[in-house]
């Protein structure tokens, strides 16, 4: 009778430790370890046996993993990934922080079989936030409780970036968020408990001031969001005014109103292979002097398309388009009436007009500009405050008119034709973070279309943003570009202060 006690309580313990893992497993996004096995595309090859070692996040937010034999350094991919390998016993050394920090176990490989790992570490994934619920990109210092060891900085992202925060794979334990700087003994730190194979989300809370104010568990909107959407989307309106007076001056007393507002949206797909970004912009603006008409002085209207499949983590395959136009046409206003002569494109005179006071060089949605792209996109660098892809291949460009000039002098106006290029072309897309209140993004496309120098074309944008407030920044903007029909280089800068609203 005893021996069949024992017996029951030996089965009752054995069958309670996978249903803690299990349990534990509910939480990671991409589901349970079995499940992302079974998704998984690798096959064994003969001779051979493979190595899975599940993801709690993704295996591009989780650090990298070490698979050594006899002190060597075999392999190092990511979690969440099938590896095929030689029969043998194998350490594997998982962790953030430094090799020391890492934690470190031995599994076998046997041949045609696959070694499914149960994982002995945990997860913890941070996202930092402002009192608004917005994603700010604050940093943050994680130690562990015993002997005070610190596994190094933690970042938050920016929503408009598209990016998810890194996971923290650690020992279990207990841990200590706080400030960048901050002895471990301040106040103005939190505490969370790690246990083996869990994944913990907690949402940082900083103040204006760049203190600490709460960490607390995300809501479950948010965590069913995270793991069942590879979308997303975000909305931004701004609006930037200006009001001038002038009285008791050297001139006349004189009023001015300049207003500019710019609606934005970013959707974005991402996922292990695939990558798409849609961006899609209107910006307008006005400015109205006292005695004067009337005049547009910002008309953009624009959509980017990109779409990336991901070969590895750096390197794959882009597909691109951007067309870029007006809403409004575009005239030119005389403060004296002229006699105005028109030229064709090749600078024959067809017209001449007397007592001109507005002439209308551009209709509403011409010119039309449109980029059309294939080749390689490789990731140069990644890291918090700097990133960089490059992106070559094949690329297109036309510029379609209709009834358009271009002002020759106060006199004489040519007519412009449409105009088209194909040739190699080359990207760089570059943003930047200095600190939590600058940053800078900044493009630079180029089409060569033949060896000449000569006939390259290209487009340097940047934007360098201040953030105020939560709702107020200042973006300074400085664009350069040389592209057909008038193939001379151009440049537009603007300062502008802006009230936001991201929703």
């Amino acid at each position: 009778m005893r021996i069949l006690q024992a017996y029951i309580i030996l089965l009752a313990l054995l069958s309670a430790l996978p249903l803690q893992a299990s349990e534990n497993e509910d939480a990671w996004l991409p589901g349970r370890a079995k499940a992302q096995l079974q998704r998984d595309p690798t096959s064994i090859p003969k001779g051979k046996g493979m190595l899975f070692v599940p993801a709690m996040t993704t295996g591009d937010n989780e650090p990298n993993y070490q698979i050594r034999q006899n002190n060597s350094l075999v392999k190092e991919p990511h979690t969440g990934e099938g590896v095929v390998l030689s029969p043998g016993m194998y350490d594997l050394m998982i962790g953030s922080g430094t090799t020391d920090q890492m934690t470190r176990e031995e599994v076998e490989i046997v041949e045609g079989f696959t070694t499914l790992v149960r994982p002995w570490w945990a997860g913890l994934v941070v996202d930092v936030i402002d009192e608004t619920r917005t994603s700010i990109n604050e940093s943050y210092e994680l130690f562990r409780d015993e002997g005070q060891e610190n596994f190094g900085q933690g970042f938050g992202v920016e929503e408009e970036r598209g990016e998810a925060v890194d996971t923290w794979l650690l020992k279990p334990g207990n841990y200590t968020v706080l400030k960048v700087g901050e002895n471990i003994s301040t106040t103005r730190k939190f505490s969370v408990r790690l246990l083996s194979g869990e994944l913990i989300q907690r949402n940082l809370v900083v103040d204006n001031n760049s203190d600490f104010i709460g960490l607390y568990n995300p809501s479950v909107s948010q965590r069913v969001q995270q793991a069942l959407s590879n979308w997303t989307s975000s909305w931004e309106l701004s609006m930037s005014p200006q009001f001038n007076t002038t009285q008791n001056t050297t001139g006349e007393d004189r009023a001015s109103l300049n207003f500019s507002g710019q609606i934005r949206n970013r959707s974005r797909y991402n996922s292990e292979k695939h990558f798409a970004d849609i961006r899609f912009i209107i910006e307008e603006g006005f400015t109205k002097e006292e005695g004067d008409a009337l005049r547009k002085s910002v008309d953009k209207f624009e959509i980017r398309t990109t779409y990336i499949f991901r070969l590895s983590r750096v390197l794959g395959p882009y597909l691109r388009g951007v067309m870029q136009t007006k809403l409004f046409p575009h005239d030119q206003l005389f403060d004296e009436p002229q006699t105005l002569t028109l030229l064709d494109a090749n600078n024959n005179v067809t017209e001449r007009r007397s007592d001109v006071t507005e002439f209308g060089l551009e209709p509403s949605f011409f010119p039309l500009d449109l980029r059309q792209g294939f080749g390689i996109n490789s990731q140069v660098y990644r890291s918090f405050p700097l990133n960089i892809d490059l992106r070559i291949g094949l690329g297109a460009r036309q510029n379609i008119v209709s009834d358009s000039f271009e002002l020759l002098d106060a006199q004489s106006v040519r007519e412009i034709e449409n105009a088209s290029s194909t040739g190699l072309e080359a990207l760089i897309i570059m943003d930047a973070r200095w600190s939590r209140y600058f940053s800078m993004d900044s493009e630079f496309d180029i089409l060569m279309p033949s060896p000449k120098t000569g006939s390259w074309e290209f487009a340097f944008e940047n934007r360098v943003r201040t953030f105020l407030t939560p709702f107020i920044n200042m973006d300074i903007v400085f664009d350069f570009a040389k592209q057909k029909p008038l193939n001379r280089l151009q440049s537009s800068q603007q300062v502008l202060l802006r009230f936001v609203k991201i929703f």
